[in-house]
């Protein structure tokens, strides 16, 4: 039987700021300045920016609800997951936790923090999963959507963790999304790694020009981009 993955020495995250800390032995505590989700939202326009934060008060406890209900049902924490299920969201719970896709895989990970010292970033996906069938390891993402809510590629998400789990010696083979919404969830085709790991690579090097914009910027003011 495949154990759980080991979580990384050190690494915790302080919520709800979700910062992260990396503790290690003789040494000072090292706080990641960034995370995937950061880097991430170079990539959207203003108005995307806008339109995010003007329905934070739907989406946020939607999501912060969801996601809580799927770390309790693959961590079998059974009785706060019972509570979730008969809650405001249990039209989205219900289907996600009865997904028949959770019969075809064994999962190794739950709400796993990662981080990478070289890249200076941290962040937490959702779950890391072994097929049955191909014995291929998925890493996955799940986002809750409103009843007309549009999927979009996350490859670049999924990616992004990956780069940060292969620098503890831990390789996926595909990225995939769950996609959680009133009353059906749907999980996408899988991204293969590389289709990620290119996506991550664009997204990750867009950020590194922004940063080094940042620096060349005069003290009096940053560069506007």
């Amino acid at each position: 039987m495949t154990t759980w993955l080991r979580p990384i020495p050190g690494l915790r995250r302080q919520d709800p700021e979700h910062r992260y800390v990396l503790e290690r032995p003789d040494q000072p505590p090292h706080w990641f300045p960034s995370s995937i989700t950061a880097v991430l939202a170079l990539g959207k326009t203003a108005f995307a920016l806008e339109r995010i934060e003007a329905t934070r008060a739907i989406w946020e406890p939607r999501g912060n609800t969801v996601h809580l209900a799927l770390e309790c049902f693959l961590q079998s924490r059974l009785e706060e997951l019972q509570t979730l299920a008969a809650g405001d969201y249990a039209d989205w719970v219900a289907p996600l936790i009865t997904h028949p896709r959770w019969l075809d895989v064994e999962v190794i990970a739950s709400e796993r923090p990662t981080c990478c010292l070289t890249r200076n970033i941290s962040g937490t996906y959702d779950a890391g999963f072994i097929e049955h069938s191909s014995g291929r390891r998925v890493l996955a993402d799940l986002k809750s959507l409103g009843e007309n809510g549009a999927t979009y590629s996350t490859a670049a998400q999924l990616g992004g963790y990956m780069a940060l789990e292969a620098t503890h010696g831990i390789h996926y083979d595909a990225g995939q999304t769950i996609w959680a919404r009133p009353g059906s969830t749907t999980f996408s085709p899988l991204y293969s790694r590389q289709e990620c790991l290119s996506a991550w690579a664009l997204t990750w090097a867009r950020w590194l020009h922004r940063a080094d914009l940042e620096r060349l910027a005069p003290t009096a003011g940053r560069i506007a981009l």
